[in-house]
C-alpha cells in the first residue's frame, strides 16, 4: 500500500484528478455492495482528513453545491 501511496504523492495535481477519476467507478462498486461498510470505514477517515486541513464537516453540503455549479 506504502509503494501505491508514494507512487500517487509523486504524480501532478492534474494527474491525481485523472487518477481519482479514473478510480471513482470501481470505488462505487465496492461503496454499493456495502454501503453500512463504506460509511463506517471512510466516514471516520474522511472526517479525520477534513479536521486536519481546517475544513469543518458542516462545510460539506456548500462545497458540494459550489463545485456542482449550484446557489
Amino acid at each position: 500500500m506504502q509503494e501505491l501511496l508514494d507512487q500517487f504523492k509523486a504524480l501532478t495535481d492534474d494527474e491525481k484528478i485523472a487518477f481519482m477519476k479514473a478510480a471513482m467507478p470501481q470505488m462505487a462498486e465496492i461503496f454499493q455492495k456495502d454501503p453500512h461498510k463504506m460509511m463506517a470505514e471512510m466516514m471516520p477517515a474522511c472526517m479525520s482528513v477534513m479536521k486536519s486541513k481546517g475544513m469543518p464537516m458542516g462545510m460539506m453540503p456548500s462545497m458540494m453545491k459550489q463545485m456542482m455549479g449550484e446557489s
